[in-house]
């Protein structure tokens, strides 16, 4: 089963989504406002530890490879 990975575009928030098969064509909604405008986000699962996941200018916090700590403190 995949899990995406997604992020609210009007509050932020980002989430993952558990899909049955990579087929299934449902729209996912923000778990945090409700929103339906979202969009999915690269997965960081396969990046070696310490690195920032590819991305350049990263401003986490540097405890994990997210680019923003949103979804870390809140």
């Amino acid at each position: 089963m995949p899990i995406y990975e997604f992020q609210c575009d009007a509050c932020g928030k980002p989430f993952e989504e558990l899909y049955r098969s990579a087929n299934e064509r449902r729209r996912p909604h923000c778990p945090q406002c409700g929103s339906g405008k979202v969009h999915k986000t690269l997965s960081t699962f396969a990046t070696a530890p310490g690195s920032n996941g590819g991305a350049s200018g990263s401003s986490g916090c540097g405890t994990c490879s997210r680019s923003s700590c949103a979804g870390c403190q809140g």
